[in-house]
């Protein structure tokens, strides 16, 4: 015998919302070099890197990768990247973010930012 597990509560079924057809969204890459004069070891960048990347990601919502001179000790090329509806509120989140690479004890060497605009 079998029995039909039934409720009392009316269930209401939700329509998903329309996307609006103009919506955009944008996508910030910021690419930086970093040098590292005081650093003697890769476990030392390492530790620097962990910083960056552990700082950009909790406070902006970002994505960090280290790109380039991976097997140099005192040198990096990073890429952060950032999504966001706004224009300006990522040129703002970019601009912290290299304000804050260029406020800590290595040196920013090189830094170019990117914006694409993505329809949705």
């Amino acid at each position: 015998m079998s029995t039909k597990a039934t409720s009392s509560k009316r269930t209401r079924s939700r329509k998903l919302p329309v996307l609006n057809k103009s919506s955009k969204g944008f996508v910030g890459i910021l690419t930086a070099e970093l040098y590292f004069p005081e650093n003697g070891s890769l476990k030392g960048k390492r530790m620097y890197l962990r910083r960056v990347r552990d700082h950009v990601t909790r406070r902006y919502g970002a994505s960090f990768s280290e790109v380039g001179h991976q097997d140099l000790w005192q040198r990096s090329r990073v890429i952060v990247a950032v999504a966001a509806s706004d224009l300006q509120v990522l040129e703002e989140v970019l601009g912290r973010v290299r304000t804050y690479l260029d406020s800590q004890e290595w040196t920013l060497t090189s830094c170019a930012t990117e914006v694409v605009d993505v329809d949705a």
